[in-house]
């Protein structure tokens, strides 16, 4: 703890590469795959500046560095499988999902009171979906669902997706729009990740908002809570203000949504995770509450601040205490459905 508040990640991630994942998690006939994932593949850790990040390869040298930053309790997404939602084959999908969620699963057995896995599940098809949700919650421990925000030819909320929605409100867990911050829209109009990374990651979640509050998900799953993870919080007054305005002149085009958009925005089941050195974040607490907002540290990717994410936030001026206490982990805990030391 620091400064008497528990301090929460809610999203950090594994580094789930093929010789510590699928190499040996996938079945026989997937395992000599050249690539597991689709992608450009750049060079996000290095050039020129030497190794960016950290690449930890057991959860003791991952709950090391969660201790030097003082992080009591992580939740953990992917990394290659960010772009789970990229696969076109059904059934390899699926085996993918099923290997990273039994990986997963035996990462977070080094302490489970510590370090807390986030689901994917394939979702080519939804039934299937649905039963891997049940899976890797009830067998497997874990206590979250990711979405990718990319899904060529779809957008996240269609009533495709539903039963999978409808098995996580059933089985009480929260779901976590992520995006791999490499795709939206043309990705080739940039010639270096820079640019391309500037563009992705609030522009994914921005789309996904759409989809969820046009599309009538918090309708539809009234006990649902979502969180668009990973982009920030600055642009959400923005968008709420943009989204209401737009939802005036033409609510034929959204019949599910019942309510303007910012209500929905601030309903308490919408979550969004901040980076703790934005200037914006009281603004932003003036427009969606004190309760709605998350630290995320995204350790151990080549972007994170680490060690210094927590200290970031911990010496503002501009938040007070109580503040600083909910968006390090009382937030997170609400989202996820936890108590401090990672129980139910």
């Amino acid at each position: 703890m620091r400064d008497g508040i528990y301090i929460v990640d809610g999203d950090g991630h594994v580094m789930d590469f093929p010789h510590r994942c699928y190499q040996k998690y996938l079945p026989e006939q997937y395992r000599r795959r050249i690539a597991f994932f689709p992608g450009a593949q750049w060079d996000r850790r290095q050039a020129p500046n030497g190794d960016m990040g950290r690449d930890p390869n057991t959860p003791q040298e991952m709950m090391a560095d969660l201790a030097q930053e003082g992080i009591d309790l992580a939740f953990l997404y992917p990394t290659s499988a960010l772009r789970i939602g990229e696969i076109r084959e059904a059934e390899y999908q699926l085996a993918l999902c099923r290997a990273y969620n039994d990986y997963l699963a035996d990462w977070c057995k080094a302490d489970p009171a510590r370090l807390k896995g986030v689901a994917i599940v394939p979702y080519l098809d939804p039934t299937e979906a649905a039963r891997e949700l049940d899976r890797a919650v009830s067998k497997l421990g874990l206590v979250g669902l990711m979405f990718p925000t990319f899904i060529p030819g779809r957008n996240v909320a269609e009533p495709f997706f539903w039963p999978i929605y409808a098995e996580a409100e059933r089985l009480g867990v929260p779901v976590g729009m992520h995006a791999s911050g490499s795709e939206t829209g043309d990705p080739y109009r940039f010639s270096n990740f820079l640019s391309l990374h500037t563009w992705t990651h609030a522009p994914e979640q921005m789309i996904s908002l759409i989809s969820c509050v046009y599309g009538g998900l918090f309708e539809k799953f009234q006990r649902l809570r979502i969180g668009f993870m990973e982009s920030g919080a600055g642009w959400v007054p923005f968008f709420m203000e943009h989204m209401d305005g737009e939802f005036e002149k033409r609510p034929w085009d959204a019949p599910l949504c019942k309510a303007k958009p910012s209500e929905y925005m601030t309903c308490g089941r919408a979550y969004f995770s901040c980076e703790p050195e934005e200037k914006t974040i009281p603004y932003v607490v003036g427009w969606v509450g004190e309760d709605n907002i998350l630290y995320a540290s995204d350790y151990p990717h080549w972007d994170s601040e680490w060690p210094h994410t927590v200290d970031e936030l911990m010496k503002r001026g501009d938040i007070e205490p109580r503040l600083k206490a909910k968006i390090l982990g009382q937030n997170a805990l609400r989202f996820y459905d936890l108590k401090a030391g990672g129980g139910r």
